[in-house]
Formats: C-alpha cells, structure tokens, sequence
C-alpha cells in the first residue's frame, strides 16, 4: 500500500489569467496574460503597433523561462483616451488655427466639425512621433506584464495546488478499493476451491489425489493476480512519488503512470470477473487522475 503524503507538495495548472490596466500621457492600456492547455509551450502576443516589436521578444522570453507547458495569449490594447485633460490643448488650437488659414488661402469652405476632426488626427500623427512618449508607454507595458505575470503565476500555483490535493485524495481512494478487491479475490479464491474440494468428495476422492490437487493448481494458476496486485501498488506508489517530488513538470509522468494503472486494473478484472465491479470504480477515479493531470504542467 502507498505510504500517506506527508510532504508539502508543488505544481502548477497550464490555465491561468492575470490583467492589469495602466492610463498615461492621454493613452489606456490593458494587459491580459491567460493560458489553457498544450502539448507543449506555444506563446502568442499580440502587440498595438510594430513601434512596441522589442517587447514581444522581451515577453516571450520571460514567459519561456517561467513556463514549461501551456498555451499562452498575451494582448496589449492602447487606446488614445478621448478626455481632453489629458491632450496637450494649446497645440491642437494651433492646428485648427492653421488649417483655417489654409482654407482661406485655398479658398476652401470646411465645416467647423470638418477641420476638427481633420485638426485631431494631424495631431495624433504628431502625438505618435513623439519617441519619448513611446518609451514611457514602452516602460509602462513592461512593468503592467511584470505585475501581471506575478500574479498569473500565482493563479495557476493556486490551481495546481487543488489539482494535486485532488489527484492525491483519489490516489487514497484506489487504495482502499484495491484493499476491497483483495478481500474480495480471497473469499472468491477460498470458495472456489470448497467447491473443487466438495466436487472431489461427491466423486469420493481424496483432498491429496492428484487428480485434486491438479485441478487446485490449474485454478491458482489461471486466479493468480499477484503481479497486477502488486503493480496497482507500484503505480500507487508512483504517482505519490511524483506529487512529493521537487520538479514543477509533473503532468506528463502522472497521465503516463495513470495509463499503466488502467491496464493493471482491466488485466485483473479480466482475470477474476467477480472483480470487475470494484474495477469498474478504479477505472472510474484512475481516469479521473488521467483528466486531472492533463491540466498540470
């Protein structure tokens, strides 16, 4: 039987969310980190503009660092923020007060709301050559994904932490229905040789007959599940070993050695149907592990 878990154990969910929001010099941004599952580790960030390119290596290389599994979306939305506190006012009545001596001198009639609108992108263009506004937009993005990753992390830590707890009561819970089915296996082993037994007096031979004692073996011989037994047990211990141990990556391993545990458990069944009730709620939680351990890294 699997020794009780006493150690704290570590791992970490492939889903995770994190979203941070951040206003300056007249732009919003919103930063959202989330991941679901995969095979392996596929990032995807989608940037504002090809101005903000640096970043996307910088937050591919620090997700790759701190993620082993996983698929990862990052999106970075900028949005010019329409309060006018925030716009520099002077400078835009200088574009609306040129724009209308063009017109004049062109001899070109534009509605008010015309040159307005004219007037707002003329000064969004200027607003986005400005390299030291970039660099502070720039700085802002990296520590919102700084503070977004931390937290992220934390999200799927928390997951994990419930997955493993989960996946360990169910580990507990297999061995006490493989105890059930070693109780079980023995009254059916002890019945069924009473009835060889009882069938070999009606016959009035005797329990050292050879004859007997050659149908006693064929029957030991075709119940004997000891090495399933004892690889049930293995895995059980196994998969306790993974939970304890030190590496985050522990996914994988535990769907692997889930799928070892589901053969042993059919193989067994297999071999003393009156079992297969008990199998049948040990496939159930071993699959239940299988679907658990997918969500890990």
């Amino acid at each position: 039987m699997a020794n009780p878990l006493s150690v704290t154990f570590f791992a970490r969910s492939m889903t995770g969310f994190a979203q941070k929001t951040a206003e300056i010099d007249g732009f919003s941004i919103v930063l959202t980190l989330k991941s679901v599952n995969g095979k392996g580790l596929d990032i995807s960030v989608k940037i504002p503009s090809q101005d903000f390119q640096t970043l996307e290596t910088y937050i591919k290389d620090r997700i790759k660092s701190s993620l082993a599994r996983g698929t990862v979306l990052v999106s970075i939305d900028l949005k010019q923020t329409k309060d006018i506190k925030n716009m520099d006012v002077g400078f835009l009545e200088n574009i609306i007060k040129d724009l209308k001596e063009t017109c004049q001198r062109l001899n070109i009639n534009l509605t008010d709301d015309k040159i307005f609108d004219i007037a707002m992108e003329t000064y969004k263009t200027s607003q986005e050559k400005d390299e030291e506004k970039k660099e502070r937009i720039k700085d802002t993005i990296t520590m919102l994904f700084e503070q977004a990753l931390k937290e992220f992390m934390e999200s799927k830590e928390k997951e994990g932490e419930f997955l493993i707890k989960d996946i360990k009561s169910r580990v507990e819970l297999l061995e006490e229905y493989l105890s059930k089915a070693k109780e079980s296996f023995k009254e059916y082993e002890n019945a069924s040789k009473e009835k060889i037994i009882e069938k070999a007096k009606s016959l009035s031979l005797e329990e050292q007959n050879p004859i007997v004692v050659n149908e006693l073996m064929l029957l030991l011989q075709k119940l004997d599940i000891s090495e399933e037994i004892s690889r049930i047990e293995n895995h059980l211990n196994h998969i306790l070993d993974i939970i304890s141990s030190e590496q985050i990556e522990k996914g994988k391993k535990i769907e692997f050695v889930a799928q070892e545990l589901h053969r042993e458990i059919t193989t067994m069944s297999n071999k003393v149907p009156e079992l297969s009730r008990i199998a049948v709620n040990m496939k159930y939680e071993t699959d239940k592990i299988k679907q658990q351990s997918a969500n890990l890294e």
